[in-house]
């Protein structure tokens, strides 16, 4: 089995051999697509030439149960906020961390808006460390990291930056000085003790929205900036980039609600990350005639176009809302979500919930956040409950091997059980197992001699770095460089991703 837990991108850690943003700059409908040993998802209709039997499914992240993970239980806490926030896991320390907002409450109006700091070895149960950096009521003795920006920050480490005190970069909302309200910036050695730029803020409010999430092109090293565009009066998002996180340009609108969209659809943030080969955004939707607040999965190629995937069905979706039982999640009104966290094979997603509306007063936001998980490459498969198959367009093989991530189901019993498993209920072999075959095609869709479906080792078990091996060893050596075509023949199964292997 291969490891993908190395081979997909958050964050910074993708190193790639061309830029996400320049993946299709010259790329011409004729051309064929130039594959890398990135992981390659299902999201979007890219790769795809042509789907029989198979469907997208959109797959929605577990809530955890030990919901909600961090609450306001400080002094200097009213409420709390993840807006865009940060959450990072550092595997050579073993150690999660997060930094969030303390919000001023209805029980605590007179609370300063503060940037805090948490830390978690197992990314549940988290600890708020005395810092000793900011005084709160004569001590020191807080977890306060900034005190006086407001409401929205996105942290980002970048590791390609050759001065060391400028590693961890910090961009948030600050209003309090109305002769400088906008986006600042600050710097850091260790995410902990932060330098102001002092030419702040470099967006003024007038050149941007209060809303915002900060990345980096593993590649070009660019940093992008996607934030509420001030383009009237549907609230939707703009992009900025900038090449040293303090200069930022070229605002450019990416995305807007359109005629598919009910009337009282606005984008009210989007958080963007890298992953595999390609951008996923998790779009905060906001429905203005309830005042709710949820979240869809987006995907890009290049960054500035963008589409939503799965016919724009809920990929984060609320908690339960007050019933006649009197109960409420704490999510039950708005939440959105982070970039993810890779950790044991699963992306862990955390994110700010709400139990109230969008037009309560800001008061009475008391904010909780909450950790969902998903399966490594999970957003979305194509699925087959009989049998099907995908073929992709014309690509550059560049490689020698070829893994999918895949979940392959089987019928238990001989399909006459008056009480089947789920699994049986889902196929429609009585008895059967599912599998899955690839063939390799040439560019006009011929199968390529000893590399048919009918020569492949069918796979047929749960796994995320499944190797696909066909009859007599045959070696994928001698494909490398070539257009080819890829075939997936799924039987009872779901197809996540698939990767060329170097």
């Amino acid at each position: 089995m291969i490891n993908w837990s190395r081979q997909i991108a958050l964050g910074a850690s993708l190193i790639v051999a061309i830029s996400l943003s320049e993946l299709l700059g010259e790329k011409q409908d004729s051309d064929p697509i130039e594959l890398t040993s990135q992981v390659q998802l299902f999201v979007d209709d890219f790769l795809i030439q042509e789907m029989q039997g198979v469907a997208r499914s959109l797959h929605t992240p577990s809530k955890a149960r030990e919901n909600p993970v961090l609450v306001a239980d400080r002094p200097w806490e009213g409420g709390l906020s993840l807006e865009a926030g940060t959450v990072l896991y550092e595997p050579g320390q073993g150690v999660f961390r997060m930094w969030y907002n303390a919000l001023p409450s209805r029980d605590k109006p007179d609370v300063v808006e503060s940037l805090c700091y948490a830390t978690s070895t197992d990314g549940v149960n988290w600890e708020k460390p005395n810092l000793g950096l900011v005084e709160f009521e004569g001590s020191r003795e807080n977890n306060i990291l900034l005190k006086g920006h407001n409401w929205y920050h996105s942290v980002l480490r970048d590791d390609s930056d050759h001065d060391a005190d400028r590693r961890y970069k910090l961009a948030y909302w600050q209003t309090r000085d109305r002769n400088r309200c906008g986006i600042w910036v600050a710097f850091s050695r260790d995410g902990i003790r932060w330098e102001r730029h002092p030419n702040n803020p470099v967006i003024p409010c007038s050149a941007s929205g209060d809303t915002f999430s900060v990345t980096q092109d593993p590649a070009t090293k660019h940093y992008y900036l996607y934030n509420k565009s001030r383009i009237r009066p549907l609230r939707k998002v703009s992009r900025m980039v900038s090449d040293d996180f303090v200069h930022w340009r070229d605002e450019q609108l990416i995305l807007e609600p359109d005629e598919l969209d009910e009337p009282d659809t606005e984008f009210y943030s989007m958080a963007v990350f890298p992953y595999g080969s390609q951008y996923l955004g998790f779009l905060r939707v906001f429905h203005t005639y309830s005042q709710l607040m949820d979240v869809q999965l987006a995907s890009s190629r290049d960054g500035i176009n963008w589409e939503r995937s799965a016919r724009r069905r809920v990929f984060l979706p609320l908690g339960f809302m007050r019933n006649e039982y009197g109960g409420r999640s704490f999510d039950s009104g708005m939440n959105s979500a982070l970039a993810p966290v890779l950790k044991d094979d699963q992306l862990w997603i955390y994110y700010p919930g709400f139990d109230n509306l969008h037009n309560a007063p800001a008061l009475d936001h008391y904010g909780k956040i909450g950790l969902a998980r998903l399966r490594l490459d999970g957003f979305c498969s194509l699925t087959s409950t009989s049998q099907g198959y995908v073929q992709t367009k014309p690509l550059r093989f560049r490689g020698n091997s070829l893994s999918i991530n895949a979940v392959v189901r089987s019928m238990v019993g001989d399909g006459h059980d008056p009480n089947p498993t789920w699994e049986g209920l889902f196929t429609n072999a009585p008895g059967g197992q599912g599998s899955i075959r690839i063939e390799i095609q040439d560019e006009g869709g011929q199968a390529i001699s000893g590399y048919e479906a009918s020569s492949c080792k069918p796979l047929q078990d749960d796994g995320i770095g499944q190797r696909v091996t066909w009859n007599d060893g045959k070696d994928l050596a001698p494909l490398d460089g070539k257009v080819v075509r890829l075939k997936f023949v799924l039987t009872n199964a779901s197809l996540y991703s698939f990767r060329i292997g170097e």
